[in-house]
């Protein structure tokens, strides 16, 4: 059995130690090696006859291992070994995070077969796939501006940080959007925020909503009416005691097959959008449903 492992060197969470104790994990489980690595410039290369791939890495790497087989038409199974900073993906499908019980567990269930394998419809902006979340709102400037040497240091709480300082001078930003709901319906929207989920988490081991989930082929928006610093606080409440943000009156609930994004004011050197934890360099005009589906292997345990 030949699995390609396939790592990011310039995260700020590469552990060299790790990744070989990962790869001796998978070997003493009689499996092969090959290793891959991520591009600054997001291009890899992927292994042409491997039977599964793994990850060694956050949501942000499995983004870019899921354009690179979108690209190539590659159909291997996929797992995840939870290295990045928040891992809302691995987290969701329960890999383990000690390496030779994460290749243990991964080993059982590729040998289990189907039994052991989730499809996941994947979404996309126009720019490109995306693998947990995509939003715009203050938390995007919040990932835009947080300082990556402190990430480094400190994990996610970082991002808290920068998010902090945002009250000194609160963003704000208008859009427009148009829904193509999943039950054929067409909306047009007026929002200050809006959050897709296309699985169970946000930002650690929050839930935006409570009916998000991965193999769905559609994905959750919860749009926000107002996001001005009281009403964020309110929405970001809601969502760390688990309740369904369809209680607060300005937050809107859609499961959508598509949406087009326009925005009535113009950012300047703001960057309010962010796909898996990762600032997006250019704005997206258009987030759907692709024909696209991945394969993940669950983890089995004994």
């Amino acid at each position: 059995m030949l699995v390609q492992l396939i790592h990011n060197p310039a995260s700020g969470t590469h552990d060299e130690r790790r990744l070989g104790l990962l790869a001796q994990a998978f070997e003493a489980c009689g499996a092969k090696i090959i290793m891959g690595t991520t591009e600054i410039n997001g291009t890899m290369r992927l292994a042409k006859h491997s039977d599964l791939i793994c990850i060694s890495g956050g949501d942000g790497t499995l983004r870019l291992v899921i354009a690179a087989m979108q690209k190539s038409g590659s159909k291997t199974p996929l797992c995840i070994f939870p290295a990045g900073t928040v891992n809302l993906v691995a987290r969701e499908l329960g890999y383990a995070t000690e390496p030779e019980q994460f290749a243990s567990e991964v080993m059982r269930g590729y040998l289990a077969g189907a039994t052991a394998r989730l499809k996941e419809p994947i979404a996309a902006s126009n720019h490109g796939p995306f693998a947990a979340c995509l939003s715009a709102g203050p938390d995007g400037v919040a990932v835009a501006r947080h300082s990556p040497p402190l990430k480094k240091k400190i994990g996610r709480t970082a991002y808290a940080w920068s998010f902090a300082k945002l009250f000194l001078r609160w963003p704000r930003q208008q859009f427009l959007l148009d829904v193509a709901t999943a039950d054929g319906l067409q909306k047009s929207l007026s929002c200050e925020a809006f959050y897709i989920a296309k699985g169970r988490y946000f930002a650690g081991p929050w839930t935006l909503t409570p009916e998000a989930g991965l193999g769905e082929n559609y994905f959750h928006l919860i749009a926000l009416s107002s996001a001005s610093r009281w009403h964020f606080i309110r929405f970001i409440l809601s969502v760390a005691r688990a309740k369904d943000p369809q209680n607060l009156s300005f937050a809107h609930l859609y499961r959508a097959q598509s949406l087009t994004i326009a925005s009535q004011r113009k950012t300047e050197n703001i960057q309010f959008f962010q796909e898996d934890g990762d600032s997006m360099a250019l704005p997206p005009t258009q987030i759907m449903m692709t024909d696209h589906i991945v394969e993940y292997c669950l983890p089995r345990d004994s």
